[in-house]
């Protein structure tokens, strides 16, 4: 049986892994640009009948009006992501029609609708697996950059596992590792020979008291210094 997915955004052949349970695709108009979300599972049926995927053409009567009308070569076929469950599934479809505005986007100086889905519905639950969009997660990237960043603890030199490195910031960079930043905070308030100057115990005189360290998936942090923009 032909299959005639491919991976979104690509040209690569969509080979699927079918120990999941079904696919979130996007069904594109090449000729308009209109397009149509929806999802499919492999298996249907408590017989787990096989719904023969591969040549699916989407639920959308317009849709399918149009590939007649037009013909499959002028439509591109794209599997977005695959789900490990219906719960899972029927979720991320309504994430994306929702995402995409599918109901009220139209095709950019016009007044056609962008998309052929006529509605987004169903009984939806969160998901048992959380999956993240990588465009949503590129985009945060970008906007939560630098000072706008709700971590931005300023440029920092660290020494890990004895090695300088300098980070432009290190509170999206302790994020991004997986350090405790305030561990590393507290690590940059000492001297730069690792200890804390004039702790008063009680009763006694002021020594000096060793500093922290923060270990974590990169190794182990010993030494931080906040650094001006020019350093």
């Amino acid at each position: 049986m032909i299959n005639h997915w491919v991976r979104y955004g690509t040209d690569e052949l969509f080979l699927p892994n079918l120990d999941k349970f079904g696919f979130v695709y996007i069904i594109t108009n090449t000729k308009t640009e209109k397009a149509y979300v929806g999802c499919k599972q492999y298996l249907i049926g408590k017989a787990k009948k096989e719904s023969k995927w591969q040549t699916y053409m989407g639920s959308s009567k317009y849709l399918n009006a149009d590939i007649k009308k037009i013909g499959k070569e002028n439509f591109r076929f794209e599997v977005i992501a695959e789900y490990k469950n219906k719960r899972s599934l029927r979720y991320y479809e309504m994430y994306y029609q929702i995402k995409w505005d599918v109901l009220t986007a139209v095709i950019e100086g016009t007044d056609e609708p962008a998309f052929y889905n006529s509605y987004v519905g169903g009984k939806f639950f969160p998901p048992i697996e959380m999956y993240e969009d990588p465009e949503w997660r590129r985009k945060i990237g970008e906007a939560n950059s630098g000072e706008k960043h709700g971590s931005y603890r300023g440029k920092a030199e660290l020494y890990l596992n004895g090695k300088r490195i300098v980070v432009n910031c290190l509170g999206v960079w302790c994020n991004k590792n997986g350090y405790d930043i305030g561990v590393v905070c507290r690590i940059a308030r000492t001297t730069r020979d690792g200890f804390i100057e004039n702790v008063n115990i009680k009763g006694g005189p002021k020594i000096k008291r060793r500093s922290l360290s923060s270990n974590g998936p990169l190794g182990i942090i010993t030494k931080v210094k906040w650094l001006d923009d020019n350093d």
